[in-house]
Parts: C-alpha cells; sequence; structure tokens
C-alpha cells in the first residue's frame, strides 16, 4: 500500500494527464478485485497559469492569478473596497477592484454549486458581475479550512472577471497606488482549456439486496499540491476497504469521486445522475477524505443512523485505540447525501481541523504527513460497521 500511496501522491487535478493515468489505475484494481466498472464520461476545464504581476511607479508586485480566472493584460486605475457597502455605492467600470478586510474574509463558493451556494456569497458575486471591474485584485491571507496563504477569494470558470490574489501585507501599498489615483498596469497569465474526464464506480450486487452500500473518497486534488493526506490516503483506506469487503447482503459502489476538488463537482453530480435513474434504497454511505494523519487518530463522525447502528458503531470505536468520535463537518462529498437523508458515516483524521489542514491544497501535502500504519486499522473499522448491518 506504501508504494501505491507513492504513485498517487502527486498533483491530479481532474482533466489532467495524471488524473486519467489514476483513473486507469484504480480502474484495473478494482476489475482485478472482481468488480463490475461503470465509467461516466464529463466534460471539464483544465487549468494552466503564469507570471502575474502589478507593475507601477517603477515597481512590479507579484500576485497570485485565481484558479480559473479568465486572462487579462491591460491597465486601470485601483479602487480599494472593504465593505459591502462601499461596493454597493462605487461605480468601477473602468478600473480595477481590490478587494480587502471584510471582502476577503472567507474563499467565495463558486457561482451555483450545487451543493452550497450561500446567499451572502450569491450577493456579492452579483454585485461584482453587475459593477464590472476591468479586472479584481483580493487581498486574503490564511485559508480557515487548508494551509493556502493567502488564499484565492474565486475558484470559479463560470466568473469571468479576470481575478487574483494577493497577501495582506501588501495593502498599504495598493491603498497607497489606489491613492495615486493613477493607471497602473496588470497581468494575469491564466488560461482555462476544456478538457474531458470520467466517473468511475466500481459495484458488486448481492444475489438477495437489501439495499446499496455507498463508500467513496475522492480522487483529485487542487493544482498545486501532491494530495498525500488529502486524499490519496483517503483513496488508499478505499481500496483497502475493496479488496477486503465480502458483503452479501448489500450491493456495493466503490466510488472514487473526480471532481471534489473541482468548481463545477461534475464527478459528483453525474454518480447523483446514475443513483437517481437506479431508484435503490441507500442503506449507507461511507466518505473518506484526509484520514490517517500522522501523530492523530482516525476520527468517525455519523448522520442520520438509526439508533441501533449508531450504538454498535459507537462501540466498535470505542473498542477500536487508533479510532475516535470526531466532530460532524460538511465540506465534503458525503454533504449532498446527508442532506437528503441518508445514513452516513465520514472518516477523517481526529486532528482534521487543529492540525492535517495545515497541509492540505499546498506543497506540503507529502507522503511524510500520512501514517501508514492507520491504513488498515480504518479500513477494518469500516468494513465492520458494514458487517453490523448484515
Amino acid at each position: 500500500m506504501k508504494n501505491f500511496l507513492k504513485l498517487l501522491s502527486k498533483e491530479r487535478p481532474v482533466g489532467t494527464k495524471a488524473n486519467t493515468e489514476l483513473i486507469e489505475v484504480l480502474e484495473q484494481h478494482l476489475t482485478e478485485m472482481g468488480y463490475t466498472i461503470q465509467s461516466i464520461p464529463f466534460n471539464c476545464m483544465v487549468w494552466k497559469k503564469g507570471v502575474s504581476s502589478i507593475n507601477a511607479d517603477n515597481q512590479s508586485i507579484t500576485i497570485e492569478p485565481s484558479p480559473f480566472s479568465e486572462p487579462f493584460n491591460g491597465s486601470g486605475k485601483l479602487q480599494l473596497i472593504k465593505t459591502l457597502e462601499q461596493l454597493e455605492n462605487i461605480n468601477c467600470k473602468d478600473d480595477i477592484l481590490v478587494l480587502a478586510e471584510d471582502m476577503t474574509r472567507t474563499p467565495l463558493q463558486p457561482k451555483n454549486y450545487p451543493f452550497y451556494y450561500p446567499d451572502e456569497h450569491r450577493t456579492i458575486i452579483s454585485l461584482l458581475e453587475k459593477k464590472s471591474p476591468k479586472a479584481i485584485i483580493a487581498v486574503t491571507g490564511k485559508n480557515m479550512l487548508n494551509g493556502q496563504n493567502p488564499f484565492p477569494l474565486f475558484e470559479d470558470g463560470n466568473f469571468l472577471i479576470p481575478s487574483g490574489s494577493i497577501g495582506e501585507q501588501h495593502l498599504k501599498e495598493l491603498d497607497k497606488l489606489s491613492c495615486l489615483n493613477v493607471p497602473v498596469n496588470l497581468v494575469i497569465d491564466s488560461h482555462k482549456v476544456e478538457a474531458k474526464s470520467r466517473q468511475i464506480v466500481a459495484s458488486k450486487k448481492a444475489k438477495k439486496s437489501a439495499g446499496k452500500i455507498i463508500i467513496a473518497a475522492h480522487m483529485d486534488t487542487k493544482y498545486n499540491t501532491p494530495g498525500a493526506l488529502d486524499n490519496a490516503a483517503g483513496v488508499a483506506v478505499l481500496l483497502q476497504m475493496a479488496h477486503s469487503l465480502k458483503s452479501s447482503v448489500y450491493d456495493i459502489d466503490i466510488v472514487p469521486f473526480n471532481s471534489e476538488e473541482f468548481y463545477g463537482a461534475n464527478g459528483e453530480l453525474e454518480y447523483l445522475k446514475l443513483l437517481d435513474s437506479e431508484s435503490k434504497k441507500i442503506a449507507l454511505m461511507i466518505n473518506i477524505d484526509s484520514p490517517c494523519h500522522k501523530g492523530s487518530e482516525t476520527a468517525i463522525s455519523f448522520h442520520n443512523l438509526s439508533n441501533p447502528i449508531e450504538k454498535i458503531t459507537n462501540t466498535l470505536i470505542a473498542n477500536s485505540p487508533q479510532i475516535s468520535k470526531g466532530n460532524a463537518w460538511y465540506a465534503g462529498d458525503h454533504a449532498p447525501f446527508i442532506f437528503r437523508g441518508v445514513p452516513c458515516v465520514v472518516v477523517t483524521s481526529s486532528d482534521f481541523f487543529d492540525g492535517a489542514l495545515e497541509h492540505t491544497h499546498t506543497p506540503k501535502d507529502t507522503l511524510d504527513t500520512v501514517d501508514f500504519e492507520l491504513i488498515k486499522p480504518t479500513a477494518q473499522l469500516l468494513t465492520d460497521v458494514i458487517d453490523s448491518l448484515s
């Protein structure tokens, strides 16, 4: 499994060559385990970036282009906006907008993201599109949900205003340039290319099925990260379970979700369409995301379980020295199933919110963050949960 993790742990955003190769490897492994593979094609975007900067007054300040941003190479005056009220009251059609402070506390969800698009984000996005600046520079800091610093405020191929991000230490410089009221040159070297990918589903049918059990872990990554913890470790647990699972009561779907880290969540949507067409009762959904962080335990949380199954699961956790009960969280592929009322078990690292997240979505998410010895006991606990349903 360690060698397989080495193979998995490289940048693999949906639609890229590395992602396509991984789909083929998983397909082969699961076929050899006796699973029937369904392959669902979908369209996506691949992103390319280059050096991007603000140039003014004989100085150049490097910025990070927003993932999937439109390109930009032009000039305009800077307008600095720190509150929604300021944005509502400005005219910035011919200017470059600098967003900071109250406007950039957290990343904005992609437009019309199918599983979660809060009204506050919808309001900001709609207002920005109405105001139609030439481009946007977001002054951001540390992301509370991963290790990115500065984080991209936008990560959305459907948001067509060119944009980039820059660290909070540059706010004074940008404020000064804004006050000078002179044009600056802005280069955002960002390009998106149409691509195709696939969502695979590996299935085993029971002779007299009592329903379906779904076991999932997303296989893709963001750009600029090898994604060892997030989520090569999760895929390793998934495959360990696929190998050892012997359920004869429930149909089993092994689902390496492809596009969890993509603004469109295309693979997830395709799988949900497949489920809707089958109209089969889902007895349990297990989602594995960023487990086995070195120095932690495996954390199990659950939603919508019946009282007897919840009691059994708690007993299994209590009797497993490397497993603990975790806090509920919703930022993953389990969310749409929870909202549909499906019984869900969610698997991650016990220090997910105060340790593991520091590595995710960054180049620091390497194999040395993963505790290989946690993979088998994690898979065994989850297999025991499934066996308890039989």
